[in-house]
């Protein structure tokens, strides 16, 4: 079947995944839920295209290559070129302080012959005059993971990082409600100006709204392991009454080591709100309370085969978000880590070529 199986009428409606398959060959068809602009839900099953119908050229920018997450998007997007017989190029723009690199190396892409670009957006609002210009060059683009401010994106695949931030919250917030005791939150959620940590922000905010949880202090900084471990010191060293370290899958990674080192393991708990291979481990073993989960994996490649959608003017889902959860100790044996993390040993790969 190389057609969506949609039973909705507007192609354009927002779409939340209601399940994850595992990441191979037989990852779809995939239930999915849109959702209409009226707020209307109908549920769906998406099918994957079986193959390209020429070996396209296709742009993928990310952030950087750093963390899991990115190294499971580039698996998502690589595996999907691989399947679908296109040719994909993978770029890495060093971090999320290199906007201007980031739109410099989408350019040079294009300049290379691109029909669609899949972006993975260091800034929600600076990307949109690199949008408008590929639109007037007629190259589709497609916004995934982090969110594109701009009404020229041509089709949505995110991880929606407020309903992340929302589902940590609201995790404490049920374990901690109102009229319950007071328990304080060092929140770390990622790098300043970062779309996807302002939304991290303000989904975590509106999960702890109404309950016992307080933010003794919100601190950013870059995703780097080194950075987040020092931010994570400073607030120990200020805030003595801290009970839990919540943010980033990297601050999960690096406060459980410093919180060994204190001897605060028993009473300062660690919350991720998205997961990685380390965040995963922690989970199981119990040095990290609780985390958040988004099919990062089946994001990367439904984003691809929007892009193809896209070139070959089929039918598609226009914004796709994926459903996430968060689970604990107890309930890691029932998620389906191949739809979220890339493979023990998985490396980068920023080049596919068709066959």
């Amino acid at each position: 079947m190389n057609k969506l199986t949609i039973g909705f009428k507007a192609v354009g409606a927002a779409a939340l995944l209601l399940g994850a398959a595992a990441a191979h060959a037989a990852w779809y068809p995939l239930d999915v839920e849109s959702i209409a602009a009226d707020g209307g839900r109908t549920a769906v099953k998406y099918e994957a295209l079986e193959k390209a119908a020429e070996p396209w050229n296709v742009c993928v920018s990310f952030p950087h290559m750093k963390d899991s997450f990115w190294l499971a998007a580039d698996y998502g997007v690589t595996e999907e070129a691989k399947r679908l017989g296109i040719n994909l190029q993978v770029l890495d723009a060093g971090g999320y302080t290199q906007l201007n690199n980031q739109i410099s190396q989408i350019e040079n892409c294009v300049a290379g012959g691109a029909k669609a670009v899949v972006i993975g957006a260091i800034s929600q609002d600076g990307l949109g005059n690199l949008v408008a210009d590929l639109k007037k060059k007629g190259v589709y683009v497609v916004d995934a993971y982090n969110g594109i401010v701009s009404k020229e994106v041509d089709a949505h695949v995110l991880t929606i990082p407020s309903d992340e931030g929302l589902r940590a919250g609201s995790y404490l917030a049920k374990k901690h409600p109102a009229g319950s005791p007071a328990v304080k939150v060092a929140w770390l959620p990622g790098p300043a100006g970062a779309g996807w940590v302002e939304l991290f922000n303000s989904g975590f905010l509106e999960g702890i709204k109404g309950s016992a949880v307080q933010i003794a202090e919100t601190k950013y900084g870059d995703t780097g392991k080194e950075v987040q471990a020092r931010l994570i010191e400073d607030l120990l060293q200020t805030h003595k009454d801290i009970d839990y370290v919540v943010g980033t899958a990297v601050t999960a990674e690096a406060a459980v080591p410093v919180l060994r080192a204190r001897n605060l393991t028993s009473k300062v708990k660690v919350v991720s709100v998205y997961t990685t291979p380390g965040v995963y481990q922690g989970v199981k073993a119990g040095s990290i309370e609780a985390a958040g989960m988004a099919p990062v994996v089946l994001v990367g490649r439904i984003a691809v085969g929007q892009a193809v959608r896209l070139i070959e003017k089929k039918d598609l889902l226009r914004n796709v978000g994926p459903l996430g959860r968060v689970y604990t100790k107890d309930e890691a044996k029932d998620l389906s880590i191949d739809a979220v993390l890339a493979p023990n040993g998985f490396r980068p790969v920023f080049r596919v070529s068709a066959k």
